[in-house]
């Protein structure tokens, strides 16, 4: 079995003010939401990134969609979507 490390870019944060939710168990049999920014050869790898976890982590569907453009968040459609569909979400950041 494999094992994810998660790491966590933000500053402290007061869970209090702002609780953290539990990860998820496994990946299997979940829907993954994957957003492509948009960023230069961004594509590419975030396609290769949902083939391997459609390879090694056998969800029930993972659900690829790809940013207008970097330079903004994701379309409203486009996250009620990925909100109401999947059971994780990977997307990247970048300038």
């Amino acid at each position: 079995m494999a094992t994810l490390k998660f790491l966590d870019p933000r500053a402290t944060v007061n869970p209090q003010e702002r609780p953290l939710i539990a990860g998820l168990d496994s990946l299997e049999g979940k829907v993954i939401g994957i957003i492509d920014n948009g960023q230069a050869n961004s594509t590419t790898m975030f396609q290769e990134l949902a083939n391997l976890v459609q390879e090694r982590f056998k969800p029930k569907e993972v659900i690829f969609r790809t940013k207008p453009t970097h330079m903004q968040g994701a379309p409203k459609a486009m996250m009620e979507e990925i909100v109401n569909r999947c059971d994780a979400v990977i997307t990247g950041l970048g300038a």
